[in-house]
Parts: C-alpha cells; structure tokens; sequence
C-alpha cells in the first residue's frame, strides 16, 4: 500500500481537530473539512489511511482490540486494517464509519476489530 504525502499545515490540523477522539472523529473531519464527500470513498480511504500511517509513525497513534495493542509492523497494522475496511460505502453504519449494518438481520457489527489509543509524550495513553 503506498501512503500519500500530507502537507504539514493539513496534518497539523487534523491533529488538533481530531488527537485524542476516535477513528470514527477523524474519518468525519477528513470527510467534512478536509477532502470533502465530493472526493470519491477510495481516495478517502487512502487518506485515511496516510493520515494513520503519519500518526503510527511518529509514536502519536497505535491500534489495540481489547485491551492488547496490535502486533505486527506499522505497515501490516495498516494493511490488516485495511483489508477489514467494507468495500461498499453504503454499508457503514450513520451513527459511526467503523460499524455496518447487516442488511438482512440489521444487527450491527464492529468491522474494524481495532481501535485508536492516543499516546501522549508524558506516556499517558489515550483508549478509544
């Protein structure tokens, strides 16, 4: 997977809209504020996805699923995280980008079986 460049002032910005809050926040910003609806769910995602890469990175951002930080390289989080992702748009769920609705029972399901822990330079971590 190749991850875009992001220029710092857009970085930045994403970093005091969204540091701290969960993926679903930071999947909203981007389609509102930054990128737009206008700008197709792929190339969305792609950005989503740099932005995480950029986080995870630079130690500011990891994923953990109960309680256990993911295993693995940055790039094989990513991937895995990725590769969960639902094709289809219209599959995510309103109320938060990181569930889908079943079509034919309409129970809900968490896709992405990971979330966001926000590490701070005093070594607090952020659970989302």
């Amino acid at each position: 997977m190749k991850y875009q460049q992001i220029e710092d002032h857009i970085y930045n910005e994403i970093i005091e809209a969204v540091e701290g809050s969960s993926a679903n926040a930071l999947w909203g910003f981007i389609c509102r504020r930054i990128l737009g609806t206008f700008v197709c769910y792929e190339n969305r995602k792609q950005f989503f996805l740099s932005v995480m890469y950029c986080l995870m990175k630079e130690g500011r951002l990891k994923l953990a699923s109960k309680g256990t930080f993911w295993e693995g390289t940055i790039e094989e989080q990513l991937e895995t995280y990725s590769s969960r992702w639902p094709k289809d748009e219209s599959r995510l769920f309103k109320a938060d980008f990181q569930l889908i609705q079943d079509p034919q029972d309409g129970a809900v399901y968490y896709w992405a079986e990971g979330g966001f822990v926000w590490l701070y330079e005093d070594g607090f971590e952020e659970w989302t």
